[in-house]
């Protein structure tokens, strides 16, 4: 069965899991290597999904670019209030 795709925040508490069972030094070397393989993973799947997340905003970012175009301010326009 494959294995479920992570959220990007599921994914980060989990490498930061990994990252403080490697640090606090009572890992055996061999989890530490399974550990450490698992974040490259992990690291990578979190790469690719700010990469695709990137990619949108500059997407929406150039689309807001080119509906929106400055106009001279209308001072005589009074605000309802």
């Amino acid at each position: 069965m494959p294995k479920k795709e992570l959220k990007f925040e599921q994914a980060m508490s989990r490498l930061n899991d990994i990252v403080d069972s490697i640090e606090d030094g009572e890992t055996t070397l061999d989890k530490a290597i399974k550990l450490y393989k698992e974040g490259l993973i992990l690291a990578q799947s979190c790469g690719d999904i700010l990469g695709h997340y990137e990619s949108e905003v500059l997407q929406l970012q150039k689309e807001a670019d080119e509906a929106f175009t400055l106009a001279p301010f209308d001072v005589g326009v009074k605000a309802h209030g």
